[in-house]
C-alpha cells in the first residue's frame, strides 16, 4: 500500500488502523473515541519496540482497549454521580 509521496505504508500502522477501526465501529462517544485512539497509539509504540511487533500489537491493543473502556466507565459514573441533585439539609 503506497503512502504519501509514493512511500510504502508501515505495516504496523496499517494493522493498528485496521484494528482500531474495528474498535471504533460502534463508538458514538467522542471521549471514548479519544481514549481508544490513545490506547491504539500506545499499543503501537510498545509493539514497535518488541521483536515481533505485528504479532504483539493485537494483544496489546486488546489489553489497552479494555483498560480504556474501564477507565471511561469509571469516569462516566463519577460524572453522573456529581450531576445528581444533592439533598439540602433543613
Amino acid at each position: 500500500m503506497a503512502g504519501y509521496h509514493g512511500q510504502e505504508a508501515d505495516p504496523l500502522q496499517v494493522l493498528k488502523s485496521q484494528l482500531l477501526a474495528c474498535h471504533l465501529a460502534d463508538v458514538r462517544d467522542s471521549e471514548l473515541e479519544i481514549r481508544l485512539r490513545r490506547a491504539a497509539d500506545e499499543s503501537a509504540s510498545i509493539a514497535w519496540a518488541t521483536t515481533y511487533p505485528l504479532l504483539t500489537l493485537p494483544e496489546l491493543l486488546r489489553e489497552k482497549t479494555a483498560q480504556a473502556l474501564a477507565q471511561h466507565g469509571r469516569q462516566r459514573e463519577i460524572q453522573l454521580r456529581n450531576r445528581a441533585p444533592l439533598g439540602l439539609a433543613a
